[in-house]
């Protein structure tokens, strides 16, 4: 039992070990410009679409992973609550974009079957305007071993 206990607890503490060591925060100077393109467009794309289907249509080359349905387009779900809630409030954050903190995380995924990739994760925490109380929001990019990088979650706080 008490070996039992202790196997348990050392596996435990590794593999919890293991997964807090592939997160850490990094330099600007590390996020490759290519993500920082992707946060840029995202952001521009919010506080620029005419509408909400104006941004949809526009974001939906950006998106990866769960953000998306089956046919490439941005989920319902996402559209009618997530999307709209940043398409909203997107006024409210700096363009272009100040970066305030990067966590990077390895190895790490979004999506279901069709829309599933692997990559690197940025979480990107992003300044909002002079003036305008609250604390920076971060957005999630993927960027995989090969293609684009891709926004796998919508703003934070937004």
């Amino acid at each position: 039992m008490k070996k039992t206990f202790l196997t348990l607890a050392a596996f435990f503490m590794l593999f919890a070990g293991s997964i807090m060591a592939q997160t850490k925060d990094i330099p600007e100077t590390e996020l490759p410009a290519d993500v920082k393109q992707v946060l840029s467009q995202y952001i521009q794309i919010l506080q620029t679409a005419t509408d909400l289907d104006d941004a949809a249509e526009k974001v939906k080359v950006l998106f990866g992973g769960h953000l998306l349905n089956s046919s490439g387009n941005v989920d319902s779900d996402v559209y009618n609550y997530s999307l709209k809630k940043d398409f909203t409030n997107a006024k409210f954050y700096q363009y272009p974009v100040k970066i305030t903190r990067i966590s990077r995380s390895m190895s790490d995924y979004d999506g279901f079957q069709s829309t599933l990739f692997e990559g690197t994760r940025y979480k990107i925490w992003i300044a909002k305007k002079q003036g305008v109380a609250g604390m920076p929001a971060p957005v999630p990019i993927i960027k995989p071993a090969t293609g684009d990088p891709k926004v796998v979650s919508v703003i934070g706080s937004l």
